[in-house]
Parts: C-alpha cells; sequence; structure tokens
C-alpha cells in the first residue's frame, strides 16, 4: 500500500513517534494506504517551522510576492486537478464528477485571493494633533491552525489556506483521520511552486494526539475549524482559554425557499440536488423546503414524481 508521511516544516517525514494508522476506500472497505499518525511533538515542529518562516523569507516577502506565489499555485492545482479528484474520491468516497468538479474550483479561490493580496492596504487618520499622522497597516495575524472535516477534504482546505497566506500567514492543517491523502498529495503540488519552508505543514493524524494539541498550542494565533457542533464547541473553548482569535463552520439546517414566480421544474431540481448531493454529507445540505403558501401542492406533486 502507499504510504503517505507528514508534510512538515517544508519536508515529508514520517511521524515523530514512527506510527501510522491505515485509511479505507468506503467503497471496498478495505484499507488501501498507510498515514502517518503524528502527535504532540509534530504539532510543536510544525508550529515552529511556521514561526520560523514568519521570521524570515516568508514575513519578509511583500504583497505582490504572495501573489505571485499563489498564482503559482493556482496553475499547478490546475494542472493536477484529475490526480487530486482521484484521490479524493478514493478516500471518501464521493462521486468523481463531484471531486473533479471541486478540484477545478480550487484554482479559482486561490486566484481570487491572491488579487486580494496586492490590495490590502491601509488608512490615514484624520488628527486633531499638528505634525502628527496617524495611520493603520495590516498585519498577519500569525500562525493559523486549519482542521478540515472528511466530506470536502481539499475544497475546505483551500478556503481556509488561501486566504490566510494572501494575508501573510502561515497555516498548520489537520485533515480529518478519515480522509488525509489528498491533502498530502495537495502537500506535494504546494511543495514544488517554492514557497519558502515553513508556509504550510500538513499534519495527519487524530484529534486528541493532533488538533487538541494544536488548537492549544501558544504559537497558534487563530484557528479555522470545520466539523460538527461537539467539536466546534471543544475547539472554541480552548481558543478561548487562549484569547485567540477563532472561526467555526459547523452543521446547520439550510432551507431552500420556493416563492410562487419560481421556475417550480427547476426549484424542484434545486432541492433535490440540495439535499441528495453527496447523499447529504455537506453542511450545506437543503434539508428544509420553505414553500408559498399557493404553490405548495403543485409543488409537493412535483417534488415526489421527481424523487421516484
Amino acid at each position: 500500500m502507499p504510504r503517505y508521511p507528514l508534510y512538515l516544516a517544508g519536508r515529508f517525514v514520517d511521524a515523530a513517534g514512527g506510527q501510522t494508522f491505515p485509511t479505507e476506500n468506503p467503497y471496498t472497505l478495505e484499507p488501501w494506504a498507510d498515514i502517518a499518525r503524528a502527535g504532540p511533538a509534530d504539532v510543536d515542529a510544525a508550529v515552529a517551522g511556521a514561526q520560523a518562516a514568519l521570521a524570515g523569507d516568508w514575513g519578509r516577502l511583500k504583497p505582490a510576492g504572495r501573489a505571485a506565489l499563489l498564482r503559482r499555485l493556482a496553475d499547478a492545482l490546475e494542472h493536477a486537478a484529475d490526480d487530486l479528484a482521484a484521490v479524493e474520491t478514493r478516500d471518501n468516497g464521493k462521486l468523481l464528477a463531484e471531486t473533479r468538479g471541486q478540484m477545478r474550483y480550487l484554482p479559482q479561490y486561490v486566484r481570487y485571493y491572491a488579487g486580494l493580496a496586492e490590495t490590502l492596504e491601509g488608512r490615514l487618520l484624520p488628527m486633531d494633533k499638528p505634525d502628527v499622522t496617524v495611520f493603520t497597516r495590516p498585519e498577519p495575524l500569525g500562525v493559523v491552525a486549519a482542521i478540515t472535516p472528511w466530506n470536502s477534504p481539499l475544497m475546505l482546505a483551500a478556503w481556509k489556506i488561501a486566504p490566510a497566506l494572501a494575508a501573510g500567514n502561515a497555516v498548520v492543517l489537520k485533515p480529518s483521520e478519515f480522509t488525509s491523502a489528498s491533502s498530502i498529495e495537495f502537500a506535494r503540488v504546494f511543495d514544488a511552486v517554492g514557497f519558502p519552508p515553513g508556509v504550510l505543514s500538513v499534519l495527519t493524524g487524530f484529534g486528541a494526539d493532533v488538533g487538541a494539541p494544536l488548537v492549544a498550542h501558544p504559537g497558534v494565533a487563530k484557528v479555522a475549524f470545520t466539523g460538527g457542533e461537539a467539536g466546534g464547541r471543544a475547539v472554541y473553548q480552548s481558543a478561548a482559554r487562549g484569547l485567540k482569535a477563532a472561526t467555526l463552520e459547523l452543521g446547520g439546517k439550510s432551507p431552500n425557499i420556493v416563492f410562487a414566480d419560481a421556475d417550480l421544474d427547476q426549484a424542484v431540481k434545486g432541492v433535490i440536488a440540495g439535499i441528495f448531493a453527496a447523499t447529504g454529507q455537506t453542511c450545506l445540505a437543503g434539508s428544509r423546503v420553505l414553500v408559498q403558501d399557493s404553490i405548495h401542492d403543485a409543488f409537493v406533486d412535483r417534488l415526489v414524481d421527481f424523487a421516484r
């Protein structure tokens, strides 16, 4: 079976403890790869590497330089899209049609934030004292911990990594233990682009071994988490103890709203796609339908017929 190492401060290495764990293909229910099992020592090394990058070449790089690297990453992701999709499908069971679609969006996300990197600017503030100038200057927070779930690993990782890097931060990514392989493949693409070592680390493993010490680490300035409510609550409490910024994307009950002037055939298709895509296992699944009274019966009849 293939073996996936950690990506730690610019190097692909085994976990400090030498442990691995299997990842299963959900279609065959058979293990297909071994994943490095990181622990607290690896967390310390990744955060130290990120801090070194911030104090070194990455921290000295101007916004235009960050944008150029992000655009190179977008081009590389575009070339690797089909390969990344194949790994993600093998590891988490999504249809190739969906993973290929997601992988082809990754370069767009990265290019968008590359553009924003070049437009970061401060403000000159009015002041009532003569010969005094007051201005603001945006500065990176520092090390960002990004924790992602199993259902859309790379898309959700890109949503966190791209803006964090555009703003000049460094990122330590902890993917779900169920779908870690594509994150390491992403790291291979990232590594070839030429970012300074430590700008991104990918630590694969379990919540207690990696996620908890990463969120609690005194060198981490912000936590970006996508997952369930129980995990989000634990992350938020831990981040609060360190007075860290935290962004949580948790599960929800997303409604579809259908008004009387809608194209009912298209609305039905949208509702079906919203709840059945990825078998409904997404944080934006359309799990409720709110329908205007005057079209309720007609809409329900069409929905039931279409779903049969």
